[in-house]
């Protein structure tokens, strides 16, 4: 399988989710590591599983680990759209029959988290539990993301990103070379999928009227300098039954490149606590 250079060592596979008449399918891409209790990783707009470079090698020693790239991201297919969320968290669902995986976790950032909180909600009984970071609840940004769109829409990935970063400023804790890295792999998208992707996130739903009806125990995280994110997370604690919220420090958007460390104690303890991860040895 092809691979973005820096991405990671792990085999990609390549899941079909399309009934085979379909001419132009879903096709998502997604890394598969370790044993144990399923997680499924999922990134936000515009990302890749190159967000979860510090996250797996870890905790794949304790959990069978799918980090997926939703459609219109990175090696996944980019089928014509217009996409809509419900849509891409249908997606979600379908990866996990199609690898028989059952009740599995999700952790999830950005517009993947507001994908796992759809399907929560639309699915009772399919999560596990959820890990949700920088997680959005109310309407969109759409004028920030119209632009981001537009300048997709137009081919222009370099423009998208210089939009995108005044909305998700790039990790705080990257070095000059993984910033680097960071970008050029954004720029890999393909600019049709990511301009369907950004009109789905325009047109996702509110869900804070539908918390309460999630059934499964929620964690909910925002990075200390991410403030936009700080009252979701604590909305997220009050209107879901099994939901704590905990902001992690010196981190922004991204808490887990941020604040590596500090992001997987407090993944681990929850995970644990919930025996959604195998015991450590």
């Amino acid at each position: 399988m092809a691979r973005i250079a820096g991405e990671s060592p792990r085999t990609a596979r390549h899941i079909k989710l399309s009934h085979p008449s379909v001419a132009d399918p879903v096709v998502l891409c997604c890394e598969i590591s370790g044993d144990g209790p399923p997680l499924i990783l999922v990134p936000g707009l515009g990302d890749t599983v190159w967000v979860w470079r510090h996250l797996v090698p870890v905790i794949q020693q304790r959990s069978r680990v799918l980090a997926v790239e939703l459609r219109g991201h990175g090696r996944s297919a980019s089928p014509t759209g217009p996409y809509t969320a419900e849509e891409m968290a249908g997606d979600l669902f379908r990866l996990a029959e199609e690898l028989k995986i059952v009740r599995p976790a999700l952790i999830a950032q950005g517009f993947g988290a507001r994908l796992a909180l759809l399907l929560a909600i639309e699915r009772p009984g399919f999560a596990a539990g959820l890990v949700l970071i920088g997680a959005e609840t109310g309407p969109p940004q759409s004028a920030a993301l119209a632009e981001m769109r537009e300048h997709a829409g137009r081919g222009d990935l370099g423009a998208a990103y210089k939009s995108r970063k005044e909305i998700i400023p790039a990790p705080r804790g990257m070095s000059p070379k993984e910033r680097a890295e960071h970008h050029r792999i954004f720029l890999r998208n393909t600019p049709t999928g990511y301009a369907a992707a950004c009109a789905a996130v325009e047109g996702a739903p509110s869900l804070t009227e539908r918390l309460g009806e999630i059934d499964c125990p929620v964690l909910a995280l925002a990075g200390e300098r991410d403030k936009a994110r700080h009252a979701d997370a604590r909305r997220l604690a009050e209107l879901i039954s099994d939901c704590s919220a905990a902001i992690i420090d010196g981190a922004g958007h991204f808490v887990q490149l941020d604040a590596p460390e500090s992001f997987q104690v407090v993944l681990e303890d929850f995970l644990g606590e919930r025996l959604l991860i195998a015991p450590k040895k």
